[in-house]
C-alpha cells in the first residue's frame, strides 16, 4: 500500500479522533462547548438543507414612524374582540379623491379639446367585517360620478377554508395585471393606465379560489357577464379568469429585495354580448378628436398580462405587458418607477405607458380628469397607438392615508389606420387624498 492511500485512510481517523478528543475536553471541564468548530454537514443532507433554508433573506417592510395622527386613524375601528367567536372586528373604511386638471389637447384637423377643471374622482363609503375568525368581509359604496360608476363598489367576502387557501365572492374587481392589483387609495400616479381601463372588467359578481404554497400563489375565478349595476345579474356565460405568481426575496448589493412575477389570463365566453367587457358604453357616440363615430363597444375574447414587480430599499417599480384579442387586437406595456426622495414623506413616481392596434380605432382612452369611461366619458379619443409619460410627486401627509400629488402628464395618440386625427396632449394634474 503506497503513502497516498495510507494518509487517506490516516485523516478520517485523526478527524475523528480529534472530535473525541474535544468532547472529553468538554466533559472534563477543560473546554466551552461554543468553542468548538463543528465541520459543515454534509452537502445535500437534510441538516445542509435545513441552513440553507434558514440563511434565505427575508425582506422586512420599514413601516411608517409614529404619527400624532395614528389615534385618529385608529377610530375607525369601531370594535375589535379576538374572544368573539362570531365578530372579531369591525371598522369603517371610506376614500376621497379630489382632483384638478389643466391642459389642452391639440387635434390635428380638428378643434382642440380643453381639459381645464375640478372634480371629485371618487368619494367611497363602506365597511370591512372581521368574522368567525376566518372571513373577511368589504363593502364600498361610490357616491362620486354618475351613472355606472356610482352605487355598490364592493359588497365581497373571502373566507379562508384552509391554510393558505381561500374563497372570495360576491361583487369585486378581478385581478388582471399589475395595476389592477393596487386599491385605487393606493395608487401612485392620478389613474390606471389607458389600456387597462379600457380592456380589464370592473367589479362584478363572482367566485375566486386562491392557493399559496411557498413561494408560489395560484387564483382561478369565474365571474358573470352582466352590467355592473349595484348588484350585477347573472347573464350569460361570464368569462373565467386564471391567475399565477411567484414571490422571490434575495439580497443584491448588500440590499433585501422582493420581487413578484405574475401571469394572468382571461377567457370571456360571451364575447360581444357581454355587459362587463367592457364596462362602459361609448357605442353611437363621437370621439373628441374630429368626433369621429364609435359604431359599436369593444369586444375582446381573450386577455393575457405578464410583468412584476420589485421593491429595494427607497425604489419600486412596476412593469407589465398586456394583450387583448377579439373582434381587434390591442397590446401595450406600462412601466413605473417609484422612489423615497423623502423616506416616508415624498415620494417621486413616473410611469410610462404605451398601447398599440393595427386597427382603426381599436384603442379609447379617456383625458382629463380621468382616462377611466366607465367613470367620465365626455371627452374620449380613438387612434390605434398611444404613449403616456408622466412624472410627478406625492407629499405623505399621513402614511398612504393623505396624500397631495402633483405632476405632468404628456400624451400623444396617433390615428395613422382611422381618420389621421392624430392628437397631442399636456396635462397637469393636482390632488388631493384621503382614506381610511
Amino acid at each position: 500500500m503506497n503513502a497516498t492511500r495510507i494518509g487517506c485512510l490516516l485523516i478520517p481517523l485523526f478527524v475523528s479522533s480529534l472530535e473525541a478528543n474535544e468532547a472529553l475536553d468538554v466533559l472534563e471541564g477543560k473546554k466551552k462547548a461554543s468553542d468548538i468548530v463543528l465541520p459543515p454537514p454534509p452537502e445535500g443532507s437534510p441538516a445542509a438543507l435545513a441552513e440553507k433554508e434558514q440563511e434565505k433573506p427575508v425582506y422586512v417592510d420599514s413601516g411608517w414612524a409614529p404619527s400624532p395622527l395614528d389615534p385618529l386613524w385608529a377610530r375607525v375601528t369601531l370594535f375589535q374582540d379576538l374572544e368573539n367567536p362570531y365578530i372579531q372586528e369591525l371598522a369603517i373604511r371610506g376614500f376621497f379623491d379630489w382632483r384638478i386638471n389643466s391642459g389642452d389637447a391639440h387635434v390635428r384637423g380638428a378643434p382642440d379639446v380643453e381639459m381645464d377643471g375640478s372634480r371629485t374622482r371618487r368619494a367611497r363609503l363602506g365597511a370591512r367585517i372581521r368574522a368567525f375568525r376566518n372571513t373577511d368581509i368589504e363593502v364600498d359604496y361610490e357616491m362620486a360620478g354618475s351613472g355606472r360608476n356610482s352605487g355598490l363598489e364592493r359588497l365581497s367576502a373571502r373566507t379562508e377554508v384552509l391554510t393558505d387557501t381561500g374563497v372570495t365572492y360576491g361583487k369585486f374587481q378581478p385581478e388582471i395585471g399589475g395595476e389592477s392589483r393596487i386599491s385605487p387609495e393606493f395608487l401612485p400616479y392620478p389613474e390606471r393606465s389607458a389600456l387597462t381601463n379600457l380592456v380589464v372588467p370592473p367589479s362584478t359578481l363572482g367566485l375566486r379560489i386562491d392557493r399559496k404554497s411557498g413561494d408560489w400563489d395560484y387564483a382561478l375565478g369565474w365571474f358573470t357577464g352582466g352590467d355592473p349595476d349595484d348588484i350585477p345579474e347573472v347573464r350569460g356565460d361570464g368569462f373565467v379568469t386564471l391567475g399565477l405568481g411567484r414571490t422571490m426575496v434575495d439580497s443584491f448589493e448588500g440590499k433585501t429585495q422582493r420581487t413578484r412575477w405574475h401571469f394572468d389570463y382571461l377567457h370571456n365566453f360571451d364575447a360581444g354580448r357581454s355587459g362587463a367587457i367592457p364596462g362602459y358604453d361609448i357605442a353611437g357616440r363621437r370621439s373628441a378628436n374630429g368626433g369621429q363615430l364609435v359604431t359599436e363597444n369593444p369586444a375582446f375574447r381573450h386577455l393575457i398580462s405578464t410583468g412584476f414587480t420589485l421593491e429595494r430599499d427607497r425604489f419600486k417599480f412596476l412593469a407589465d405587458f398586456m394583450i387583448a384579442k377579439g373582434d381587434s387586437a390591442v397590446w401595450g406595456l406600462t412601466m413605473a418607477p417609484e422612489w423615497w426622495a423623502i423616506p416616508g414623506t415624498l415620494k417621486i413616481v413616473g410611469r410610462y405607458h404605451y398601447a398599440g392596434s393595427d386597427d382603426p380605432g381599436a384603442i379609447v382612452a379617456g383625458v382629463g380628469s380621468s382616462s377611466d369611461l366607465r367613470f367620465d366619458d365626455s371627452n374620449f379619443l380613438i387612434g390605434n397607438e398611444y404613449h403616456s409619460f408622466y412624472l410627478g410627486a406625492n407629499l405623505h401627509l399621513y402614511q398612504d392615508r393623505m396624500i397631495l400629488s402633483s405632476g405632468v402628464e404628456s400624451i400623444t395618440f396617433s390615428d395613422e389606420n382611422g381618420g389621421g386625427f392624430d392628437t397631442d396632449a399636456w396635462i397637469w394634474h393636482t390632488g388631493a387624498r384621503v382614506s381610511f
